[in-house]
């Protein structure tokens, strides 16, 4: 009796140990969506969110805007920016780049330290 017990506890163990390393395997293969949607906005959107120079209305067809309202979670990506990458830009114009381009931080967020306010758009340029 004690053989065959001590038998299924080991085939219990068995199939434990390799659901684990199946679950581990899938984990490790996954891919970092917010650090591929956050390099992506550095690539793509820098000239936009740059502390100095940057510019914050990037125009709606631009590629830095189709990258931001491509982002699969807009939010993950402010967890993804390194201490260096905040002393060169601009969290306040990347949260509104965000706005400008259609998939903006919500109100009230944190992003990177930065509490998001409440932000109003311009209005678009009259057409004559």
């Amino acid at each position: 009796m004690t053989n065959a017990k001590v038998a299924r506890v080991l085939c219990f163990l068995v199939l434990v140990a390799l659901s684990s390393c199946s679950l581990y395997a899938r984990a490790a293969n996954e891919v970092d969506h917010c650090l591929l949607d956050k390099k992506k906005v550095m690539r793509d959107c820098w000239h936009h969110i740059e502390k100095k120079l940057g510019d914050q209305y990037p125009p709606l067809h631009s590629a830095c805007c189709n990258t931001i309202r491509d982002a699969k979670d807009i939010h993950c990506v402010c967890d993804r920016f390194t201490a260096h990458e905040l002393t060169l830009l601009s969290v306040a114009k990347f949260a509104m780049a965000t706005h400008v381009c259609g998939n903006g931080l919500r109100t009230h967020s944190h992003c990177a330290g930065y509490r998001v306010p409440e932000i109003t758009l311009p209005p678009p340029p009259a057409s004559t």
